[in-house]
């Protein structure tokens, strides 16, 4: 059986992770980002342009829907994407 993990790292180590059988897919990031960052109100995050401000993520397209943008800006904060190459804060 194959397994993927969703790691939520700071500059302190690992604070939070999700270990999902079989691949990722957009609905499994969304539940670990409301289920680990929003239902918790953000508390490993503050309002940008604070220290750990910022969710950085690689180019995978499943990281990238509306809804988990809009997620983080609710909540005052900012997504760094890898898009085509290019590092876009969104």
């Amino acid at each position: 059986m194959q397994y993927s993990i969703v790691p939520l790292i700071t500059l302190d180590g690992i604070i939070a992770y999700n270990i999902v059988a079989g691949p990722l897919d957009s609905e499994h990031f969304l539940k670990f980002i409301k289920d680990h960052l929003i239902s918790r109100g953000m508390p490993f995050m503050n309002p940008y342009p604070s220290p750990c401000s910022v969710l950085i993520m690689d180019n995978c397209h499943i990281y990238h829907g509306e809804q988990i943008h809009q997620l983080v800006k609710d909540e005052n904060c900012k997504c760094c994407a890898d898009i085509y190459g290019i590092s876009t804060l969104i």
